[in-house]
């Protein structure tokens, strides 16, 4: 199972480089890694706490599922907002 998850998790973290590398200025990075570093630490620490409460309270888990569709709906709705990219013509690109 670890060897799964870490191939499913190490897959989807370098994304986050390339989706901040297309979306903010260089400026800004740090802050934007930081605040992805934490709201993720956090959703990892918090998420298995809440779970278990909303379970124990609850007795099912179709409110864990309702949750997580909601903060997915968020997650896109956050995702529309960022601005897109200038757009590069070909004879504006360099070999690297």
């Amino acid at each position: 199972m670890a060897i799964v998850f870490g191939m499913a998790y190490g897959g989807v973290m370098p994304l986050y480089a390339v989706l901040a590398r297309d979306a903010f200025s260089p400026a800004i990075m740090g802050t934007v890694f930081g605040a992805a570093a934490m709201v993720s630490s956090l959703g990892m620490a918090l998420g298995p706490a809440v779970g278990g409460w909303i379970f124990d309270h609850s007795g099912s888990y179709s409110w864990l599922y309702i949750g997580s569709f909601a903060v997915g709906l968020g997650a896109v709705a956050i995702a529309l907002t960022f601005p897109t990219g200038p757009v590069r013509r070909p004879e504006q690109l360099q070999p690297a």
